[in-house]
């Protein structure tokens, strides 16, 4: 099936860190990804994640991974495997992994570029959020140039 004819629902994408999860969710057709904000990584992250995506309509979720560049996992990229399971086995809908190597660097750079001044660059969570965006915004545009079965 051609993927611009899969059915319509939005992606959610996450940028997953020890502290904080930047989270967001694209438009119904899979265009365009915008911020949906941070949550805090505590006991209650999964319920946040879920409610946001039961929300939303989300029929996917992408969750950014730190891979090495050879493609192995370091001590980062296991913890954010094991949140991947844990989702994975919560979430009713297909969670996929995305590798998110360069994402907070791009944020920085993003953030600098919009022309926002240092201190709110620096706000909590708003590196997060940009680079959730980001992961998520070069999925859906991989997913717009591969044909599914």
């Amino acid at each position: 099936m051609d993927p611009v004819r899969r059915p319509p629902g939005a992606v959610m994408g996450i940028d997953y860190g020890s502290k904080r999860v930047g989270l967001a969710v694209s438009d119904p057709l899979r265009v365009l990804a915008g911020g949906a904000g941070v949550a805090e990584n505590d006991a209650r992250l999964l319920d946040r994640i879920l409610a946001l995506a039961a929300e939303r309509g989300v029929v996917r979720i992408v969750v950014g991974v730190p891979y090495a560049p050879d493609g192995g996992t370091g001590g980062k990229a296991e913890e954010v495997l094991a949140f991947v399971g844990r989702l994975r086995a919560a979430a009713g809908v297909p969670v996929d992994t995305w590798d998110e190597s360069r994402t907070s660097a791009d944020a920085h750079a993003a953030l600098r570029a919009s022309g926002l001044g240092r201190k709110r660059r620096q706000e909590k969570g708003r590196v997060d959020e940009m680079a959730a965006r980001i992961l998520l915004q070069e999925y859906i545009d991989h997913l717009g140039t591969v044909r599914t079965a």
